[in-house]
Formats: C-alpha cells, structure tokens, sequence
C-alpha cells in the first residue's frame, strides 16, 4: 500500500511543480534574470512579496516527492512507516483547508490515510505473537 501512496505523493508533487511554474512564471522568471541569490527578500524590509510566494510554493514539491520516494522504499524493504508520519501529513492538510479551502491540500488527505491505514495493520500484525517465532526461540 505505501507503493501506491508513494506514487500517488510523487505525482503530487510533479503536479505541484507544474502548477507553480504555470502560475508563477514572472515571478520565477523575475528570480532566474536577477541571479536567484538573495532575488526574494534584498531589502528584508521590502521583500518582493510575489517571489516570496513562488519560491514557498515551489519549495513544498521536493518535500513531497522526498516523501513518495520514502514511501517506495519502506514498500520495497518491507519497512512500514511510523503512525506520526500520516498525522502529520493529515494535520499539515488539515490545516492548509481550513486556511486555504480552495487549494491542492485535500490531494493529501488520501495518502495520509492511507499512511495511517498501513501503520495501524502492521502495529496489530507486531503485537499478535506467531508460533514459528515461540518453536524457534532459544529460550
């Protein structure tokens, strides 16, 4: 399942990316022309305002790619991830509707579930006991 949530974070994050070049094409045009350093805030008493939201919007796609990517190989390793992972991520979404209901945070709220879903099979799977472990144990 975290393959699926992996991928469904991944594509996010590509969509993520793309919408912000759409909408933002000026402004991260504006920050390539200027040399990028230091192009958002020069003066901190005047920032650009329209560069300083480009640059966040676009700083959240590698966190979620990062994160599907993580997901991928938990899957591949036979790792589950911890419960706090998908809380987060649900409250991070939460958070972002309740600020921003028209928005792109409801596309989490699915992946997070998911993550918690996957979490709470494999606490129940730790804490029932297996008889091949008890046949095999040095004790």
């Amino acid at each position: 399942m975290f393959r699926v949530t992996g991928y469904l974070l991944i594509a996010i994050s590509i969509i993520h990316i793309l919408v912000g070049i759409w909408l933002f094409t000026e402004p991260l045009s504006e920050i390539v022309r200027n040399g990028v350093f230091n192009t958002t805030a020069p003066n901190p008493f005047a920032p650009y305002f329209d560069r300083e939201d480009a640059f966040w919007y676009m700083m959240i796609s590698p966190l979620l790619l990062t994160l599907g990517q993580l997901c991928c190989w938990a899957e591949a390793k036979g790792i589950s991830l911890p419960a706090f992972l998908g809380w987060n991520l649900l409250g991070f979404s939460v958070i972002g509707i309740v600020i921003e209901p028209i928005s792109g945070f409801w596309l989490l709220i699915l992946p997070a579930v998911l993550i918690l879903i996957e979490s709470q099979k494999d606490s129940t799977r730790l804490t029932k006991p297996t008889e091949d472990v008890h046949e095999n144990s040095v004790l």
